[in-house]
């Protein structure tokens, strides 16, 4: 097993949300749609079918829900850890860090405030999709071999909720001022920095792999 340092990008929260979910966890919008969660429909939703269809066709049109976006009953919750991406024609690899990819979506490309969410995830280095303790590599082309146009965007799939012991902190990120610092050339910077106390540290253990940054 290897405990997997990710990032959660999250849009158009307040501060008091954000602390909220260090309270409550990061639960997938299936839970935030129907809450309190079912949890006898818990293994009916974990299947590779809905697995394929979050990573792959997350806002078509659902038949299994009456024609509904997928993404709204989704039970699983995209995180990344970014990756590496090869480019043979050029013969260079292409680096996607984490923070890179997940603050588009946390600032819905820009277009509004966000948060990164700094947490850590178990995974087993196969498919386990029906074991909601285990978060599903799919940057990992050894393990997930269909071609898929989001394998760059370095996915580690948690399931139903990250709970609030495996959230370290959040960065807010202002859109305007990750704008300004592109248009001068230099790097952008969070604008604060939120830790959770309730986080527990899996640094003791040697099996934590970190984020590409």
């Amino acid at each position: 097993m290897i405990i997997q340092k990710v990032i959660k990008g999250i849009s158009g929260i307040s501060e008091n949300e954000a602390i909220q979910i260090f309270q409550g966890g990061i639960v997938c919008n299936w839970w935030r749609k129907v809450n309190p969660l079912p949890r006898h429909e818990v293994p009916l939703r974990l299947t590779q079918r809905n697995l394929d269809w979050h990573q792959n066709h997350y806002t078509a049109s659902d038949p299994s829900e009456g024609g509904e976006e997928f993404g709204r009953h989704t039970p699983f919750i995209s995180t990344t850890a970014g990756t590496v991406e090869r480019d043979t024609f050029t013969k260079t690899n292409i680096m996607h860090p984490a923070w890179e990819v997940a603050l588009p979506f946390a600032t819905e490309s820009l277009k509004t405030d966000g948060y990164l969410f700094y947490c850590y995830l178990f995974i087993i280095g196969r498919p386990a999709v029906a074991l909601e303790g285990f978060a599903e590599e799919l940057r990992e082309l050894n393990v997930y071999t269909s071609f898929s146009a989001f394998q760059p965007e370095g996915e580690i799939t948690a399931k139903i909720v990250i709970p609030p012991a495996q959230i370290e902190y959040a960065e807010f990120w202002r859109a305007e001022d990750v704008m300004e610092a592109v248009d001068q050339g230099i790097l952008p910077t969070p604008t604060k920095t939120i830790r959770n106390n309730l986080f527990i540290s899996p640094d003791i253990y040697n099996n934590v792999r970190d984020l590409l940054r």
